[in-house]
């Protein structure tokens, strides 16, 4: 989890360097006045570092109130660069006021959200695909369920859960998977061999993992049968216990497929 963060941020730190000297470069090269630089390079530095920073925390906050399960992820990076675009576009033009002072005033507001919406499409889209190489689109046509994903059918042969079986997974980790944990926008999976995080959304790899031996308990749990060491009920709550010493909890959607899988 740590080095997982640790390579995102030395990521986001590359495109604020790389983002503000490719504006500062543009800027300069259209005054064409060495006199304009100080101010050009002060105001880029500035705008694009509290954009970058303002636009993470406005993306996890679209994420977490949409539901990265409900909507694509163009949807969400779309929703990102439009809502973001409100309070970026009073921090530009307050900082071209006070840094910049253009000799021939400030646009109207609504050009300068226009073209901040532009210019944060632009940025969310390297965010999204670079930066933390988040999906845009889903992995299939299909939605989502409601409700635990099935067994594997009779006809298939019932496999172990193997972290090759995701499509993004965990850096450095392999094993048999035990269970996986939504935490904030990433997917904590565990195995017999150590833990690990990845940028995963929880409905795509429990499509990836549909003809293992397990299911989905939880909107923010899938574990493996193979590492239930048993079930109890807790009033009307059921509770899993993993050989680790770890309690899952059934979210009340997925009982119903738990019973049909004859797990409960």
């Amino acid at each position: 989890m740590r080095g997982l963060r640790s390579s995102i941020h030395l990521r986001y730190i590359a495109a604020i360097v790389a983002t503000a000297a490719l504006m500062i470069w543009i800027s300069i090269n259209e005054e064409g006045s060495r006199e304009a630089i100080p101010d050009q390079v002060a105001f880029w530095s500035v705008a694009i570092t509290a954009g970058w920073l303002q636009m993470i925390l406005i993306a996890r906050g679209v994420r977490a109130s949409f539901g990265t399960n409900r909507w694509p992820g163009w949807a969400l990076l779309f929703a990102t660069a439009v809502i973001g675009a409100l309070p970026l576009t009073f921090e530009v033009r307050w900082l071209l006021e006070t840094i910049v002072s253009p000799p021939h005033g400030l646009p109207p507001p609504w050009l300068t959200y226009l073209n901040v919406t532009v210019i944060n499409l632009v940025f969310c889209l390297l965010q999204y695909v670079l930066i933390e190489r988040w999906p845009l689109f889903p992995a299939d046509d299909d939605g989502e369920t409601g409700g635990a994903l099935g067994p594997p059918k009779n006809d298939q042969p019932v496999t172990r859960p193997t972290v090759n079986h995701l499509s993004r997974p965990p850096e450095g980790l392999s094993g048999t998977i035990q269970y996986m944990r939504m935490e904030d926008h990433y997917l904590h999976v565990f195995t017999e061999e150590g833990d690990g995080m990845t940028l995963h959304r929880m409905s795509d790899a429990t499509r990836e993992l549909d003809e293992t031996d397990g299911m989905q308990v939880h909107k923010s749990w899938w574990v493996s049968k193979a590492a239930v060491k048993e079930i109890r009920q807790e009033k009307r709550k059921h509770i899993i216990l993993i050989h680790d010493g770890t309690d899952v909890p059934v979210g009340r959607s997925f009982e119903h497929g738990l019973k049909d899988a004859g797990w409960i």
